[in-house]
């Protein structure tokens, strides 16, 4: 397999910077999500490594080959795209065999790996089908069967469960993860959808206006983001941000937000005091937000008035409002779905996470 490495790394259209100067390593074997909202440019990075667009400046390199200049069809790469790409008038076998045929493989070859990858998918009922008998989840296994025949150094997947619905995304989620183990192959992986990325990568690559926001494991990006922009991208309900002014009233820390003046514990003290006088943002994921506070001490009180409350099965999200700020909880209450007009949550200090308000960078 291969590692793939990004030195520098320009893409411009005429005057239009895409990508600004961008330093990557993507190591031998890893799965690397590119997640990031539309237009952010993680695709335009995939096709990159794919040759499909050209580099501006700086080298892209491929198990330390420089492949600036290689055309596509000799990287040794082979990507899944979100719309199949499947020849409508070829049935799935010749559909997964046919980048073999091209390179003149005998075929004996082709089958035999064309039989390992549609037994490896659960697809062999499927091969004597062309495109249109074929459902969105069949049509995908056979895009990922045709690119796992040709043993690829890299796989690419550029948003391909976007065409899915729910249950099937979920499915097919668990299949590509066993995948990668299976081959112990080099992925990258680009998706809009922040679930996919914490449930697939071994890093995950945070993108917003071509740059990488933030690079770590999925575990560190959820409990220490750099920035808001990436505790806000990831977690799902979406982290609640509470922004206003850093008061100092002797020795007393209160956050100044419209219409309310929000008492700050003791023990955060330290972290904000030298931000006195300054707009700072406080962010409290809804899952942090518990409508207890027995046996819990140095607590943060938010009384809500409640707009809307969601059943989710075991959970059950609540929208309301904290003052003039809208918030949602996510609450783990079985039963009945509850009903109220107000109610008092409360969160540790512990669980909270505090931003410059000019600079998004986190304060820790």
């Amino acid at each position: 397999m291969a590692s793939i490495r990004f030195d520098q790394v320009e893409k411009k259209y005429g005057n239009n910077q895409v990508i600004p100067p961008l330093n990557l390593t993507i190591a031998d074997h890893e799965f690397l999500v590119l997640v990031g909202p539309s237009g952010c440019g993680k695709s335009t990075l995939l096709r990159m490594i794919a040759g499909l667009e050209q580099i501006s400046s700086g080298n892209l390199y491929i198990d330390d080959q420089c492949v600036n200049t290689l055309p596509p069809k000799d990287r040794d790469i082979a990507i899944v795209f979100q719309n199949y790409a499947l020849y409508p008038h070829m049935t799935a076998y010749d559909n997964m065999a046919f980048g073999l045929k091209v390179r003149g493989t005998k075929k004996d070859v082709i089958r035999d790996k064309v039989m390992a990858a549609a037994n490896m998918l659960d697809i062999v009922s499927l091969l004597d089908r062309k495109p249109a008998a074929m459902s969105g989840g069949q049509l995908q296994r056979v895009a990922i069967g045709r690119a796992i025949v040709r043993n690829p150094k890299v796989f690419l997947f550029d948003e391909p469960l976007s065409n899915l619905d729910a249950k099937l995304r979920g499915q097919m989620r668990i299949e590509i993860a066993q995948l990668h183990k299976r081959l112990q192959t080099t992925i990258v992986y680009v998706t809009h959808d922040q679930v996919e990325a914490m449930t697939l990568g071994d890093r995950i690559a945070v993108m917003n206006q071509g740059r990488i926001q933030q690079i770590d494991t999925p575990e560190m990006l959820y409990l220490n983001p750099a920035n808001r922009f990436v505790a806000e991208f990831i977690g799902s309900p979406p982290i609640n941000i509470l922004s206003g002014t850093l008061i100092n009233n002797n020795a007393n820390l209160t956050l100044q937000l419209p219409h309310i003046n929000f008492p700050l514990p003791q023990s955060l003290h330290k972290l904000l005091e030298q931000y006195a006088g300054q707009q700072i943002s406080m962010g409290i994921r809804p899952e942090h937000l518990s409508p207890s506070a027995e046996g819990r001490t140095n607590l943060m009180t938010f009384n809500l008035n409640i707009q809307l409350i969601e059943l989710l099965g075991h959970e059950q999200l609540i929208h309301g409002t904290f003052g003039d700020i809208p918030m949602q909880a996510l609450l783990n209450v079985d039963g009945q779905k509850m009903k109220a007009a107000h109610m008092s949550l409360y969160a540790a200090p512990k669980n909270t996470l505090f931003f410059d308000t000019v600079s998004g960078q986190r304060i820790a």
